[in-house]
């Protein structure tokens, strides 16, 4: 029931029509007659009765389409002005929208996809730079609201109709909306109006100075207590770094900041910059071996009398004239001539030390909410408000929407019985909603859902919405199909009236003395459920023109 289903072909275009609708009422009133008839014809005082319903039908009949006929209003516009399919179809879209939002939001507050989860919302993710140390979701400081999500599927049919009737039309004109590219265009419209995602990056973090600093080699070239480089090291002109060398022997420390050459690359401050992070800098820094302050490591003096450097070997001096690099020496390491002195088996190579001289202190705070910028009700009255006829369109939303009488008024697509005891299904709590799933923001969710999961009592009994078969029992799972062909679907006017359809029951097992291939008759108890939630699929084949799973709610009693 997962799997979305779309049309085998083209559905036609087509019209929602008075005449359609004097017959359709004709008929249910001449049916709803017979059935009395036909149960009670034993009893004689409702067969005196019979005459006057008769007349009293016709003409409340005749009432309504009278009124719809002279001024858009009653019978004609006492119903959504659209099939089951495409009032799924728009639930379905607009419960996409808030749950690919959900998603984001979702990835936003996970510390190993936040980065992603920011940039789906158009973050510029090299701004980005520390992982959070906390994410505030929801009302804060900062965001001083709750996230709200105030869906109502009943509001949305009930707009979509308004928003579509055509009041410059007759009667004779109106067409069924469909759901279509444009469709989907304005709903998410609607939703993009009433929602939006902020955050604020609150990054605080700093480098701070370590005391002491932790060092990593030193002593003489023989004690092999600096580390050993090629000699390449030179001015790069016009790069993020002034100087690069290649070590030969590396720690961990630094062997995570080379580029994939395998290269350290340093400002002229010898500071280590992270190849691998777009050269910023580390805490890190190359030692400068131009001068020393002891007698008994080859380190290089400084002659301030002839602005010289020098070291001694063996009791012999050695100049050395040069600051930065001049081709041959790099003022940040140790020569490969002045390391051939030292120790004759190092020729060829430079040698270093390095040193850690700043920690990064982390301090970031990740705050992120869902700003509702106008209810779900403001959105709908605004955009009906700004449309011609906006008054009939606002009256006849009110209508639909049961805003006058809640209790009776669902759109009248009501065909098949209430499978539960009790109430209507409008008046019981779902578990889940046809669609995707979306209950509140920033919580797990899962995907696409085409029924509803409804309370219940667990033993509750069940009721056949139609005279039908049972199709298919599955014991395992607890799941029952009801099927008949040719369900009349009333309000939808010749030509539309007759359409295959299968109701799919999960949590729930057969009462005794019913089985697999058994008819059911229209209102007959024939189950009763094995949880405390009992769900139904309703799947019907439109006019022949591909099955489609459609919101139990639109036509249940």
């Amino acid at each position: 029931h997962d799997s979305y289903k779309k049309r085998k072909k083209p559905k036609p275009e087509k019209k929602k029509r008075a005449k359609d609708t004097i017959s359709a009422a004709l008929k249910a009133a001449w049916k709803f007659v017979k059935n009395v008839y036909e149960s009670e014809v034993k009893k004689f005082f409702l067969c005196l009765a019979i005459p006057v319903i008769v007349i009293l039908l016709a003409f409340a009949v005749f009432t309504m389409i009278f009124s719809a006929t002279s001024s858009h209003s009653g019978f004609t516009l006492g119903t959504y002005a659209a099939q089951d399919y495409d009032l799924s179809e728009a639930e379905k879209y607009y419960t996409e929208l808030a749950y690919n939002l959900n998603q984001k939001i979702r990835k936003v507050g996970s510390s190993a996809d936040w980065q992603n989860g920011l940039a789906a919302f158009g973050a510029n993710t090299g701004d980005l730079t520390d992982t959070p140390d906390e994410w505030v979701w929801g009302r804060s400081s900062v965001y001083d609201y709750d996230p709200v999500y105030d869906f109502d599927t009943y509001k949305l049919w009930s707009f979509l109709c308004a928003y579509y009737y055509d009041f410059d039309a007759d009667n004779d004109d109106i067409y069924y909306w469909e759901f279509d590219g444009d469709t989907e265009d304005l709903l998410e419209e609607i939703f993009n109006e009433e929602y939006e995602f902020v955050y604020w990056y609150d990054n605080q973090s700093r480098w701070e100075e370590l005391s002491p600093y932790n060092y990593w080699g030193g002593g003489n070239a023989s004690s092999g207590t600096y580390y050993r480089a090629e000699q390449d090291a030179y001015i790069y002109d016009g790069q993020p770094y002034k100087y690069r060398f290649k070590p030969i022997a590396i720690t961990s420390e630094l062997s995570q900041y080379e580029d994939d050459d395998g290269y350290l690359c340093i400002t002229d401050g010898y500071r280590v910059l992270d190849a691998q992070d777009d050269y910023r800098e580390t805490g890190f820094f190359i030692m400068d071996h131009r001068w020393y302050s002891g007698t008994s490591h080859p380190f290089y003096y400084i002659d301030n009398d002839t602005d010289t450097f020098f070291f001694m070997h063996g009791g012999e001096r050695h100049d050395r004239s040069f600051w930065g690099w001049d081709g041959t020496d790099a003022w940040f390491l140790v020569s490969p001539t002045d390391t051939h002195i030292w120790n004759s088996s190092l020729n060829d190579v430079c040698m270093y030390g390095y040193y850690e001289k700043y920690k990064w202190k982390t301090e970031c705070k990740l705050y992120y909410n869902v700003k509702q910028n106008k209810t779900f009700d403001e959105v709908i009255a605004d955009k009906l408000s700004s449309m011609s006829h906006s008054d009939e369109r606002l009256q006849y939303y009110a209508l639909l929407v049961g805003a006058e009488d809640s209790a009776t008024m669902y759109g009248n697509h009501q065909t098949l019985h209430n499978l539960l005891p009790g109430a209507a299904i409008r008046d019981y709590s779902l578990k889940r909603e046809f669609g995707y799933e979306m209950t509140e923001w920033n919580t797990d969710s899962d995907g696409l859902y085409q029924g509803i999961k409804v309370y219940c009592t667990n033993g509750d009994r069940l009721k056949a919405p139609f005279k039908g078969k049972i199709t298919d029992v599955n014991t395992d799972d607890n799941k029952i199909t009801i099927r008949k062909d040719d369900v009349e679907y009333w309000y939808d006017g010749s030509g539309g009236t007759e359409r295959d359809t299968e109701v799919t029951i999960a949590n729930a097992v057969l009462l005794s003395g019913f089985s697999e291939g058994d008819t059911v008759n229209d209102g007959q108890e024939f189950a009763k459920t094995t949880a405390e939630n009992v769900n139904f699929h309703i799947y019907i084949d439109t006019d022949g023109y591909g099955w489609d799973y459609i919101d139990p709610r639109l036509v249940l009693y």
